[in-house]
């Protein structure tokens, strides 16, 4: 907000509701998604797993607020239901010959609200054990998914209006940080994987971790 008001003196105030609750949105969702594979890496980061839901739900408040206040701004004054508005305006006027411009960017959006609601309303025990932890965890996958759409919806929005390079830097520095902490955990789980293979191969069996002897 703090930023925002000195960067942009004359914003409004939906304007700057709108903008702070995106990019504190977005880096919520980034550090969300970090914590997972740095957990592979070190396991310092295990009470920030325990507690990564938490962070999930307030994320989703945020861009629920972002979508709200933005469908409220650009989208309530027409003769449409604002809603179907959002979801259609830019239909009519997107040429696909013409490039990004007028490029449907908000029902991707729409749809990565719709998976957050959906994670932060089962993110409680209670639907972890009524659902089935496999389950469970293939919706919550549906994560990705969202931050696929966010990406486009960035890309393909606020990043086409603006003029500075502050949004694509932290966009592109996120992207490529999550991709590459997620290969490091990787290489680091296969590596793992081998030699259990190889251990159970040879007729071993996994009983404790040896610090737990």
């Amino acid at each position: 907000l703090g930023v925002s008001v000195v960067s942009h003196p004359g914003v409004t105030p939906e304007t700057l509701i709108i903008r702070s609750t995106a990019v504190t949105a977005i880096t919520l969702l980034h550090i969300i998604l970090l914590i997972g594979p740095l957990t592979r890496l070190d396991k310092r980061f295990l009470p920030l797993l325990y507690n990564r839901r938490h962070l999930g739900v307030t994320m989703f408040l945020l861009a629920a607020v972002h979508g709200i206040f933005s469908t409220l701004q650009f989208h309530a004054f027409g003769n449409k239901n604002p809603i179907v508005s959002m979801l259609t305006a830019y239909w009519h006027s997107y040429n696909p010959s013409a490039g990004v411009a007028n490029f449907p960017f908000e029902i991707f959006g729409a749809i990565a609200l719709l998976i957050l609601f959906l994670m932060a309303a089962t993110s409680h025990d209670f639907w972890l054990k009524n659902l089935g932890a496999s389950f469970w965890k293939c919706m919550h996958m549906l994560v990705y998914v969202a931050y696929g759409c966010l990406v486009v919806h960035v890309a393909f929005g606020a990043l086409q209006y603006e003029r500075g390079l502050a949004y694509p830097l932290m966009i592109a520095l996120g992207f490529v940080t999550l991709i590459g902490v997620h290969l490091l955990a990787a290489a680091r789980e296969a590596k793992l994987d081998r030699n259990v293979v190889r251990a159970e191969a040879d007729g071993f069996a996994f009983a404790c971790d040896a610090s737990d002897v």
